[in-house]
Protein backbone atom coordinates (compact mmCIF):
# COMPACT_ATOMS: atom_id res chain seq x y z
CA UNK A 1 0.00 0.00 0.00
CA UNK A 2 2.93 2.01 -0.07
CA UNK A 3 3.48 4.89 -2.66
CA UNK A 4 5.46 3.84 -5.71
CA UNK A 5 9.23 4.04 -5.49
CA UNK A 6 11.48 5.28 -7.68
CA UNK A 7 12.75 3.14 -10.60
CA UNK A 8 17.12 3.80 -11.55
CA UNK A 9 16.37 5.06 -14.93
CA UNK A 10 14.01 4.28 -18.18
CA UNK A 11 16.89 1.72 -19.83
CA UNK A 12 16.26 -0.49 -17.01
CA UNK A 13 12.99 -1.38 -18.18
CA UNK A 14 11.99 -4.13 -20.77
CA UNK A 15 12.43 -2.79 -24.68
CA UNK A 16 8.44 -3.14 -24.88
CA UNK A 17 7.57 -0.75 -22.26
CA UNK A 18 10.21 1.45 -24.32
CA UNK A 19 8.58 0.66 -27.70
CA UNK A 20 5.07 1.54 -26.44
CA UNK A 21 6.28 4.97 -24.61
CA UNK A 22 8.10 5.89 -28.23
CA UNK A 23 4.77 5.11 -29.57
CA UNK A 24 2.62 6.98 -27.20
CA UNK A 25 5.01 10.06 -27.48
CA UNK A 26 4.52 9.76 -30.93
CA UNK A 27 1.04 10.29 -30.81
CA UNK A 28 1.18 13.01 -28.16
CA UNK A 29 3.47 15.19 -30.38
CA UNK A 30 3.18 18.60 -31.33
CA UNK A 31 2.64 21.80 -29.47
CA UNK A 32 -0.03 23.74 -28.17
CA UNK A 33 -0.49 27.24 -30.38
CA UNK A 34 -3.71 28.18 -28.28
CA UNK A 35 -5.66 28.03 -25.09
CA UNK A 36 -8.96 25.88 -26.90
CA UNK A 37 -5.88 23.23 -27.98
CA UNK A 38 -5.48 22.34 -24.47
CA UNK A 39 -8.91 20.45 -23.80
CA UNK A 40 -8.83 18.35 -26.69
CA UNK A 41 -5.01 17.55 -26.46
CA UNK A 42 -5.64 16.08 -22.83
CA UNK A 43 -8.63 14.06 -24.07
CA UNK A 44 -6.65 12.61 -26.90
CA UNK A 45 -3.53 11.82 -23.99
CA UNK A 46 -6.22 10.28 -21.67
CA UNK A 47 -7.46 8.27 -24.57
CA UNK A 48 -4.20 7.10 -25.81
CA UNK A 49 -2.44 6.37 -22.38
CA UNK A 50 -5.61 3.89 -21.56
CA UNK A 51 -4.45 2.07 -24.78
CA UNK A 52 -0.71 1.88 -24.26
CA UNK A 53 -1.15 0.19 -20.83
CA UNK A 54 -2.00 -3.49 -20.59
CA UNK A 55 -4.61 -3.89 -17.66
CA UNK A 56 -5.50 0.05 -18.01
CA UNK A 57 -9.88 0.33 -17.94
CA UNK A 58 -9.83 4.01 -17.51
CA UNK A 59 -7.84 7.37 -17.42
CA UNK A 60 -8.20 10.67 -16.36
CA UNK A 61 -6.50 14.13 -15.48
CA UNK A 62 -6.88 15.88 -12.82
CA UNK A 63 -5.95 19.80 -13.57
CA UNK A 64 -5.34 22.50 -10.38
CA UNK A 65 -5.90 26.30 -11.20
CA UNK A 66 -6.63 28.68 -9.13
CA UNK A 67 -6.33 26.36 -6.00
CA UNK A 68 -9.48 23.75 -7.11
CA UNK A 69 -9.00 20.56 -8.76
CA UNK A 70 -11.28 19.92 -11.89
CA UNK A 71 -11.02 16.68 -14.06
CA UNK A 72 -10.09 18.53 -16.92
CA UNK A 73 -10.41 15.30 -19.18
CA UNK A 74 -11.17 11.42 -18.89
CA UNK A 75 -12.11 8.17 -20.32
CA UNK A 76 -15.32 6.78 -18.32
CA UNK A 77 -17.48 8.89 -16.62
CA UNK A 78 -17.58 6.18 -13.70
CA UNK A 79 -14.67 7.59 -12.33
CA UNK A 80 -16.00 11.13 -11.65
CA UNK A 81 -17.13 10.09 -8.37
CA UNK A 82 -13.70 8.73 -7.27
CA UNK A 83 -12.46 12.26 -7.87
CA UNK A 84 -15.46 14.19 -6.72
CA UNK A 85 -14.96 12.16 -3.54
CA UNK A 86 -11.48 13.34 -3.36
CA UNK A 87 -12.92 17.03 -4.32
CA UNK A 88 -15.04 17.22 -1.67
CA UNK A 89 -12.63 15.90 1.06
CA UNK A 90 -10.11 17.96 0.10
CA UNK A 91 -7.42 14.86 0.26
CA UNK A 92 -6.73 11.54 -1.56
CA UNK A 93 -4.24 9.48 -3.84
CA UNK A 94 -4.54 12.32 -6.47
CA UNK A 95 -4.56 15.65 -4.59
CA UNK A 96 -1.46 13.90 -2.21
CA UNK A 97 -0.02 13.64 -5.79
CA UNK A 98 -0.14 16.90 -6.67
CA UNK A 99 0.80 18.43 -3.19
CA UNK A 100 3.13 16.55 -2.55
CA UNK A 101 4.70 15.26 -6.13
CA UNK A 102 4.95 11.80 -5.34
CA UNK A 103 3.27 8.79 -7.40
CA UNK A 104 0.42 7.04 -5.11
CA UNK A 105 -1.02 3.62 -5.88
CA UNK A 106 -4.11 2.11 -4.39
CA UNK A 107 -5.47 -0.91 -3.70
CA UNK A 108 -9.15 -0.64 -2.98
CA UNK A 109 -8.96 -4.17 -1.85
CA UNK A 110 -6.83 -3.76 0.71
CA UNK A 111 -6.66 -1.67 3.97
CA UNK A 112 -5.76 2.02 2.87
CA UNK A 113 -4.88 4.30 5.84
CA UNK A 114 -3.07 7.49 4.05
CA UNK A 115 -6.49 8.93 3.46
CA UNK A 116 -9.21 8.01 5.79
CA UNK A 117 -11.65 10.70 4.63
CA UNK A 118 -11.22 9.83 1.10
CA UNK A 119 -11.38 6.47 1.51
CA UNK A 120 -14.98 6.92 3.59
CA UNK A 121 -16.37 9.14 1.08
CA UNK A 122 -15.29 6.96 -1.66
CA UNK A 123 -17.42 4.00 -3.57
CA UNK A 124 -14.96 3.04 -6.29
CA UNK A 125 -17.21 0.60 -7.95
CA UNK A 126 -15.74 -1.62 -10.12
CA UNK A 127 -12.49 -0.17 -10.11
CA UNK A 128 -9.92 -1.82 -7.83
CA UNK A 129 -7.01 -0.19 -8.13
CA UNK A 130 -5.79 3.19 -8.99
CA UNK A 131 -2.78 4.93 -9.96
CA UNK A 132 -1.63 8.64 -9.76
CA UNK A 133 1.54 10.13 -10.72
CA UNK A 134 2.35 14.62 -10.49
CA UNK A 135 1.67 16.68 -13.35
CA UNK A 136 5.35 18.52 -12.95
CA UNK A 137 6.91 20.95 -15.97
CA UNK A 138 9.34 23.80 -15.06
CA UNK A 139 9.76 23.08 -11.01
CA UNK A 140 5.87 23.75 -11.14
CA UNK A 141 3.19 21.11 -10.30
CA UNK A 142 -0.03 21.36 -12.10
CA UNK A 143 -2.30 18.21 -10.92
CA UNK A 144 -2.04 14.77 -11.62
CA UNK A 145 -2.33 11.80 -14.43
CA UNK A 146 -4.55 8.89 -13.05
CA UNK A 147 -5.36 5.54 -14.45
CA UNK A 148 -7.70 2.88 -12.77
CA UNK A 149 -8.14 -0.43 -13.27
CA UNK A 150 -11.38 -3.12 -12.57
CA UNK A 151 -8.34 -5.84 -11.17
CA UNK A 152 -5.81 -5.69 -8.50
CA UNK A 153 -2.18 -5.16 -8.40
CA UNK A 154 -2.81 -4.26 -11.83
CA UNK A 155 0.03 -1.93 -12.58
CA UNK A 156 3.60 -2.42 -12.13
CA UNK A 157 7.18 -0.48 -12.63
CA UNK A 158 7.02 -1.64 -15.95
CA UNK A 159 3.90 0.91 -16.66
CA UNK A 160 5.66 3.54 -14.96
CA UNK A 161 7.90 3.63 -18.12
CA UNK A 162 4.83 5.06 -20.34
CA UNK A 163 2.92 6.74 -17.81
CA UNK A 164 5.70 8.98 -16.55
CA UNK A 165 6.16 10.18 -19.68
CA UNK A 166 2.45 10.93 -20.52
CA UNK A 167 2.41 13.03 -17.11
CA UNK A 168 5.48 14.65 -18.27
CA UNK A 169 3.51 15.65 -21.99
CA UNK A 170 0.06 16.50 -20.25
CA UNK A 171 2.01 18.89 -17.79
CA UNK A 172 3.92 20.24 -20.43
CA UNK A 173 0.60 21.42 -22.14
CA UNK A 174 -1.11 22.59 -19.19
CA UNK A 175 2.49 24.75 -18.37
CA UNK A 176 2.52 26.28 -22.12
CA UNK A 177 -1.57 27.06 -21.81
CA UNK A 178 -0.66 28.57 -18.43
CA UNK A 179 2.57 30.32 -20.37
CA UNK A 180 0.72 31.50 -23.72
CA UNK A 181 -2.48 33.14 -21.39
CA UNK A 182 -1.97 33.23 -17.63
CA UNK A 183 -4.05 30.74 -14.81
CA UNK A 184 -7.03 32.31 -14.58
CA UNK A 185 -8.01 31.87 -18.19
CA UNK A 186 -6.70 28.15 -18.10
CA UNK A 187 -9.03 27.39 -15.10
CA UNK A 188 -12.35 29.19 -17.21
CA UNK A 189 -11.30 27.10 -20.01
CA UNK A 190 -11.51 24.17 -17.69
CA UNK A 191 -14.84 25.15 -16.43
CA UNK A 192 -15.91 25.72 -19.99
CA UNK A 193 -15.14 22.45 -21.03
CA UNK A 194 -16.66 20.85 -18.23
CA UNK A 195 -20.07 22.09 -18.90
CA UNK A 196 -19.86 20.99 -21.93
CA UNK A 197 -18.81 17.50 -21.09
CA UNK A 198 -22.70 16.86 -20.52
CA UNK A 199 -23.71 17.62 -23.95
CA UNK A 200 -20.59 14.63 -25.15
CA UNK A 201 -21.81 12.53 -22.47
CA UNK A 202 -25.58 12.12 -23.73
CA UNK A 203 -24.03 11.90 -27.25
CA UNK A 204 -21.69 8.76 -26.41
CA UNK A 205 -24.76 7.21 -25.03
CA UNK A 206 -26.41 7.61 -28.36
CA UNK A 207 -23.42 6.08 -30.16
CA UNK A 208 -23.53 3.40 -27.54
CA UNK A 209 -27.44 2.47 -27.79
CA UNK A 210 -27.13 3.23 -31.74
CA UNK A 211 -23.74 1.06 -32.44
CA UNK A 212 -23.53 -1.10 -29.08
CA UNK A 213 -19.70 -0.26 -28.49
CA UNK A 214 -18.11 0.76 -25.35
CA UNK A 215 -18.08 3.85 -23.89
CA UNK A 216 -14.20 4.34 -24.93
CA UNK A 217 -15.15 2.91 -28.26
CA UNK A 218 -17.96 5.75 -29.03
CA UNK A 219 -16.16 8.63 -27.43
CA UNK A 220 -13.49 7.67 -30.32
CA UNK A 221 -15.98 7.14 -32.87
CA UNK A 222 -17.31 10.44 -31.37
CA UNK A 223 -13.81 12.56 -31.76
CA UNK A 224 -12.97 10.90 -35.46
CA UNK A 225 -16.35 12.20 -36.82
CA UNK A 226 -15.28 15.99 -35.05
CA UNK A 227 -12.01 15.65 -37.07
CA UNK A 228 -13.44 14.81 -40.51
CA UNK A 229 -15.97 16.87 -40.50
CA UNK A 230 -13.87 19.82 -38.68
CA UNK A 231 -16.24 20.31 -35.59
CA UNK A 232 -15.49 21.30 -32.23
CA UNK A 233 -16.24 18.09 -30.31
CA UNK A 234 -19.26 19.59 -28.14
CA UNK A 235 -20.64 21.16 -31.34
CA UNK A 236 -20.85 17.57 -32.97
CA UNK A 237 -22.18 16.14 -29.51
CA UNK A 238 -24.96 18.83 -29.44
CA UNK A 239 -25.77 18.24 -32.91
CA UNK A 240 -26.12 14.44 -32.69
CA UNK A 241 -27.89 14.69 -29.60
CA UNK A 242 -30.63 17.19 -31.26
CA UNK A 243 -30.97 15.17 -34.14
CA UNK A 244 -31.64 11.59 -31.85
CA UNK A 245 -35.15 12.07 -31.97
CA UNK A 246 -35.43 12.58 -35.95
CA UNK A 247 -35.47 8.40 -37.38
CA UNK A 248 -33.95 10.56 -40.51
CA UNK A 249 -30.63 11.02 -38.50
CA UNK A 250 -28.19 8.40 -39.02
CA UNK A 251 -25.14 10.03 -38.73
CA UNK A 252 -22.82 8.08 -36.74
Amino acid sequence: MAELVAVSSDSDQPADALDAAHRLMNELAGNLESLDDLAPYLERLVQAVNVAIDGCDAVGVTVVMEDRPRTAAYTTAGTLEIDAAQYSVGDGPCLDAFRNGRENLVDFSEAEQRWPAFIEACDPGDVQTLLALPLESGGRRFGALNLYAYAPHAFDHTDLVVVRMAARRAADAVAAAVALVGARAVAGQMEHAMASRAVIEQAKGVIIARHGITETAAFELLRQQSQEQNLKLRVLAAQLVAEARSPRSQAL
